[in-house]
């Protein structure tokens, strides 16, 4: 699957307003793996589907919708018939297309690996921490993330939870939650087993790890989303050993909060660590470190009120990530600029 999924061709797309000729677009390439391939500064923010920051008009041809229910696309614009999300589009012959540019990304431009699945270590009745090694070396940014194609062709995001190792890139190590009936959950949770292929495209995100040392950090992380946190926390220590660094991760339940072992790690070496549980009703498990009850946020915001010199990083549940936005930023409590998050929806 993973080979052919790379190198058989069946389009190409062109993006108007350009100087960018055409592009081949190989089986299951989306218009915006494409561009960004061929350098483009296309725009983005979930590259999954439902934040509609990659909406772009077809001009001409016609294209593969990934997901036709992609909350993306907003009814007013599937009534107009020519707005695609470049992330849920795949060329069918030659398509033109005009998307907005911005500032060139940092970092490197996606690929497509084939991979194959190495590990499958439970974390807790829904919690898993999921290993894939690549055949041949990917460069990614902490925080940032790549998506998998699994055997029947389902694509889903996952934040790597350690940054790159300095001399091999091949193992990408994932904290992936199960969904209920999830057609993703289905493989990643039972279906797959070790030695299984895989495709790996990416890196996505903005949200990677980009403060300067002397800049004072927060992250808040909720759920998975302790996954990217982690890596970012990880390097900017690793970069600045005396760097003011305050990580908040917020569960619903004791047996929701996992890879302790690793908040540890970061705590002893220097970081300010404190774990939330909103229901602390339960029983206390063995090495689960629990530090307060209720809302993250609302701890974070209690011990620090003004964070417009921090720098800020969010990750997790997107009812977390909008409640975290609209406290901060539209509060005014933290610079707009300086508060780093990929929003899923």
């Amino acid at each position: 699957m993973a080979a052919s999924l790379i190198s058989v061709g069946t389009g190409t797309v062109e993006f108007a307003g350009t100087e960018c000729g055409p592009i081949e677009a190989g089986a299951g390439e989306t218009v915006l793996y494409s561009g960004l391939r061929s350098g483009l500064p296309l725009p983005y923010g979930c590259a999954s589907g439902g934040c509609g920051s990659c909406k772009a008009s077809l001009l001409a041809g016609r294209v593969r919708s990934l997901w036709d229910a992609a909350p993306g696309l907003t009814d007013r614009d599937r009534r107009r018939g020519d707005r695609i999300l470049m992330c849920q589009s795949v060329p069918v012959g030659r398509c033109v297309v005009q998307a907005p540019l911005g500032d060139r990304p940092e970092g490197p431009a996606p690929v497509r690996v084939p991979a194959v699945f190495r590990e499958r270590h439970r974390l807790g009745a829904d919690t898993a921490l999921i290993t894939v090694c690549t055949e041949q070396r990917l460069t990614w940014m902490p925080g940032q993330f790549v998506h998998l194609v699994l055997p029947d062709g389902v694509r889903r995001a996952y934040s790597m939870t350690r940054p790159p190792a300095p001399r091999a890139g091949r193992t990408l190590e994932f904290l992936v939650r199960a969904v209920p009936g999830g057609s993703a959950s289905r493989w990643l949770f039972g279906g797959l087993a070790e030695g299984d292929r895989i495709l790996v495209e990416g890196p996505y995100g903005k949200a990677h790890a980009q403060s300067p040392p002397d800049r004072p950090v927060v992250c808040l992380a909720g759920g998975t989303g302790l996954g990217p946190v982690l890596a970012i926390a990880d390097r900017l220590q690793a970069e600045s050993a005396g760097r003011e660094l305050r990580v908040y991760v917020g569960a619903r339940r004791r047996e929701d909060v996992v890879l302790t072992d690793r908040l540890a790690v970061l705590r002893d070496r220097g970081a300010s660590v404190v774990v939330v549980v909103e229901d602390a009703t339960g029983p206390e498990l063995a090495g689960k470190e629990v530090h307060r009850t209720g809302l993250a946020l609302d701890h974070l915001l209690s011990d620090l009120p003004d964070l417009t010199g921090h720098d800020v990083y969010l990750a997790g549940p997107p009812a977390m990530v909008t409640a975290a936005l609209r406290r901060l930023v539209r509060g005014g409590r933290a610079a707009a600029d300086r508060v780093f998050v990929d929003k899923f929806l």
